[in-house]
């Protein structure tokens, strides 16, 4: 049974995942590992990478990888995505990575990155027949892609997610508003050419798989009162379904709360409660501008496409 690694040097956060693939597209994880940086905040700010969290950065790999040395994987990827990919200087922070890593690590571009969450998304969601579209909503970035059972028609990326508009806007705690129009306003302005390449495929956007921190936050919270283990622990949320109308509602719930407030609502992961109101309001307006009537939560996504795609496994 092969063992496999994947590092996501992401804009919210730093993760290893490994897995051991038992075939027929099944991985079952062996370690799960993340260190929170938020590190798209100060991209979104200033478009760099400050050396206070490029310090923070690093230690928090050195730890990584530990663990990921402890489980001897026989397959090992790295990837960077958005944060290190916009950042000016990104490519001096992936080289330092790197080094520590003891790899090369693969600065993914936006067309990459929503092919390999889509292949995750379909190894874990049902699809059904015919195309189906694929979100991905990150902290830099958000990921889109058509495809089916044995390829992947159009995939691309825009810079917008939770975590860099929030520097990037210098939104409040509450998000207001005003704020909400912020984030909504430049979340339109970048699904213009998206949605002229989504008429290729009618009706695609009438169901579509998401994946990411946001959506799954949003399905926890959406179903936290109903889906808890006989110890009160949440449970997983693949395929739940969050109506585009439940979307809504919370955005504007969200917006209203302090930090304290979310982080008391039942189901809130306390690691996504500062996020939460703009990533929500990002998906919130992807829904209005291509009339996406529900989400189907994925939890798989980037990561597991990654081993996946590693192990030659489609």
């Amino acid at each position: 049974m092969p063992r496999a690694a994947v590092w996501d040097l992401g804009s919210s956060s730093f993760q290893v995942l490994v897995c051991d693939y038992s075939g027929c597209g099944v991985l079952e994880p062996v370690v799960r590992r993340r260190a929170l940086l938020n590190l798209g905040l100060s991209v979104g700010a200033s478009g760099r990478i400050p050396p206070e969290r490029v310090t923070a950065s690093l230690a928090a790999v050195k730890r990584l990888r530990r663990a990921v040395d402890d489980t001897r994987p026989d397959v090992v990827v790295a990837l960077a995505t958005a944060a290190l990919r916009d950042a000016e200087n990104g490519a001096d922070v992936v080289s330092r990575l790197e080094r520590i890593i003891g790899r090369p690590v693969r600065t993914l571009d936006g067309e990459a990155e929503a092919r390999l969450c889509f292949v995750g998304q379909r190894a874990g969601v049902y699809m059904g027949t015919g195309p189906t579209l694929g979100l991905d909503l990150g902290g830099g970035s958000f990921e889109v892609a058509v495809g089916e059972a044995g390829r992947i028609g159009f995939a691309t990326s825009a810079p917008v997610g939770a975590t860099r508009l929030r520097g990037e806007l210098g939104v409040a705690d509450i998000l207001s508003d005003s704020g909400v129009r912020a984030v909504r306003e430049r979340t339109t302005s970048v699904l213009g050419d998206i949605a002229r390449a989504l008429r290729r495929y009618p009706q695609v956007t009438a169901r579509t798989v998401v994946s990411g921190g946001t959506a799954r936050a949003l399905a926890r919270l959406a179903t936290a009162r109903t889906r808890t283990d006989d110890a009160g622990a949440s449970v997983g949320v693949n395929q739940v379904e969050l109506p585009v109308e439940q979307v809504d509602q919370m955005t504007a719930l969200l917006a209203k709360l302090t930090l304290k407030q979310r982080l008391a609502l039942p189901g809130m992961p306390p690691r996504r409660a500062a996020m939460l109101p703009v990533g929500s309001a990002i998906l919130s307006t992807f829904a209005a501008v291509l009339g996406v009537e529900r989400f189907v939560v994925s939890e798989w996504g980037l990561r597991e496409g990654a081993i996946l795609d590693a192990l030659g496994v489609h």
